[in-house]
């Protein structure tokens, strides 16, 4: 026969073994000591927290012998429920006996007397599956129980037990333990158990376990029988597939220096070499808080993963409100993973926009120009605007001895190509204009103004079925991004959770393609997308207008529309074509019926 798991060999036989839970220890030491027991306790909590081992310890201590310093494990009473033989203690395991003809028996055998101990106990494991009928039968003993049964419920989920159960017991929350109290408790194990176990590898056993402690031990029985007499931090990530520190550094330096490349290729490895994505954004995301702390205080206790060194080699890439921002980039990440099909590409353009979000000022201003100028950039037009007003302006001042309010004529804009020249000298090379049109409040009111809500909730249902489908393209990567805000007949109002994003899905021709993407899919409607200040503060201007009964137009058919309509029609005509021949078909105008 193998030897026995860790977390049987090493459960807790006395309550100064006991991990953490210090309350509960208390509590129950004290009430012992003055014999103030009661007749119903309910332990409450994550799995592998100590429920069912403080409920053993609990049943023990009451039957003992020797109430000063209970449980002994010395007299007969403790020997038998070490050994899992004692008369009057009764585990049941309500998952399996869930019935009401469980309970009913269960209550009937409470009626006799104990055979050895003081007390008959019943320790009732994962109570809240009973059914409705079983505890409402438990209940009625709660209420009455003979004087000589005690109940001990445990539960993980104690939501689903009844009000009138809970309100009947003595009811203890135990909490998940604290990582450093896991770490020591398996460095202890391990030189006990005579292999050598590394503080880091302890470390990331212990994060994983995610407070139980029974986890814990479970992984670190794994990871003896993977790595075998030395486990190292290397092995942990090799058997739950964990990106290393290193690793995950290497990324974000790769995202602090817009290396594009570099980003894709280590997603790509990361999966192909089955890293798990979810867990490694948790990662990412620890990493950068981390730097937040580091940029606050010199105390390295407080920092959970990263090392002060690496924190200090991010704030060189990185403000504060950058590394905020990508905090809730990564975390925004996160809840979509629920929705998509690939992790992987949600990840992608996760770290994509936090890309976009370091870039540098110049550049963000450059790429901010180009999408407001589709044929020349700011700058020059503004040159170019201050060389022709300037004479205006100085011929207009000797003209007009005295100041006089003149309207402002509107700006001359000169068509495409005509601005070669920044000067005489220095010729300028002719950009790609990039054709971005930028919602203006006027028309997102408008927007508004043809809006309603069964649109709004017709559309949400069949973008939560886009989102719901197998397949990613760009087009559903940046729905993703994006909430629905407004939707009438004919448009729909995307509020989106980045200036990048909104600009990306108005560019003329993604903004064409989105628009077909849509109505393959039962949305046959123009999109315009905002930022969320915009759309927020759109929604204070409507709200004011509405109560002036000032209301904006509705907008009007959008082009992508027009263009839908009239290739139907082509596409009708040349039906006719192939089926009557064109000089069998007459056109006949509208005006000339």
């Amino acid at each position: 026969m193998g030897r026995p798991a860790l977390y049987q060999k090493y459960r807790s036989q006395t309550f100064d073994e006991v991990i953490g839970q210090q309350y509960v220890v208390r509590s129950i030491q004290n009430a012992i000591r003055t014999g103030t027991v009661g007749h119903a306790y309910l332990f409450c909590g994550p799995r592998g927290t100590g429920k069912t081992t403080m409920a053993r310890l609990l049943a023990r201590a009451i039957n003992c012998e020797h109430p000063d310093k209970a449980p002994c494990g010395e007299c007969e009473n403790c020997r038998e429920a070490i050994a899992g033989t004692h008369p009057d203690i009764i585990e049941i395991n309500a998952a399996n006996e869930t019935h009401v003809d469980d309970i009913r028996d269960l209550i009937d055998r409470a009626q006799l007397a104990p055979m050895l101990g003081k007390y008959k106990i019943y320790i009732i494991d994962e109570v809240h599956q009973l059914s409705s009928s079983a505890a409402s039968a438990l209940l009625k003993t709660l209420e009455e129980p003979p004087a000589h049964v005690i109940f001990i419920l445990a539960t993980t989920d104690p939501q689903k037990l009844l009000p009138t159960i809970i309100s009947r017991c003595q009811r203890f929350d135990f909490t998940r333990i604290d990582t450093e109290q896991i770490k020591e408790h398996l460095l202890d194990i391990s030189s006990k158990e005579g292999f050598q176990l590394d503080p880091d590898a302890a470390e990331e056993i212990a994060e994983l376990a995610d407070g139980g402690m029974r986890d814990s031990l479970s992984i670190l029985d794994q990871a003896y029988a993977y790595a075998g007499q030395h486990i190292t931090s290397a092995s942990i990530n090799e058997i739950f597939g964990l990106a290393s520190m290193d690793e995950k550094m290497n990324l974000l330096t790769a995202i602090c220096t817009h290396d594009t490349a570099a980003i894709l290729n280590r997603l790509k490895d990361a999966e192909q070499h089955g890293n798990d994505l979810r867990r490694l954004t948790h990662d990412l995301i620890v990493i950068l808080k981390d730097a937040i702390v580091a940029s606050s205080t010199d105390d390295e206790k407080l920092l959970q993963s990263a090392s002060m060194e690496q924190c200090q080699k991010l704030q060189q890439y990185c403000r504060k409100d950058q590394l905020l921002a990508m905090i809730r980039v990564l975390s925004e990440a996160e809840d979509r993973y629920r929705y998509t099909y690939s992790v992987r590409d949600c990840l992608e353009v996760a770290c994509l926009e936090m890309m976009q979000l370091l870039q540098e000022p110049e550049q963000r201003s450059v790429e901010k120009t180009r999408a407001s100028a589709p044929s020349m950039t700011e700058q020059k037009k503004v040159e170019k605007v201050e060389k022709e007003e300037k004479p205006i302006i100085e011929k207009a001042a000797q003209a007009v001895p005295e100041p006089e309010v003149i309207a402002a004529e509107p700006e001359q804009r000169e068509p495409a190509g005509n601005d070669q020249t920044v000067s005489d000298n220095e010729p300028v090379q002719e950009m790609e204009p990039v054709h971005i049109h930028e919602c203006d409040q006027n028309e997102i009111l408008e927007i508004m103004a043809a809006a309603n809500k069964s649109c709004k909730g017709e559309d949400q249902k069949k973008v939560s079925a886009i989102l719901d489908e197998g397949s990613m393209d760009q087009y559903k990567s940046m729905l993703m991004q994006t909430e629905i805000g407004a939707s009438g007949p004919d448009v729909i109002l995307l509020v989106c959770k980045s200036a990048p994003v909104a600009h990306a899905v108005m560019e003329e021709k993604f903004n064409k393609g989105f628009y077909f993407f849509l109505k393959d899919h039962g949305i046959d409607k123009m999109p315009y997308a905002v930022t969320g200040e915009a759309f927020k503060a759109a929604t204070a201007a409507f709200v004011a207008r509405m109560r002036q009964k000032d209301l904006p137009e509705k907008i009007k058919v959008s082009r992508w529309q027009k263009e839908s309509e009239a290739s139907k029609e082509e596409d009708v005509f040349e039906k006719l074509v192939d089926g009557f021949g064109a000089e069998n078909i007459e056109v006949i105008d509208d005006e000339h019926k």
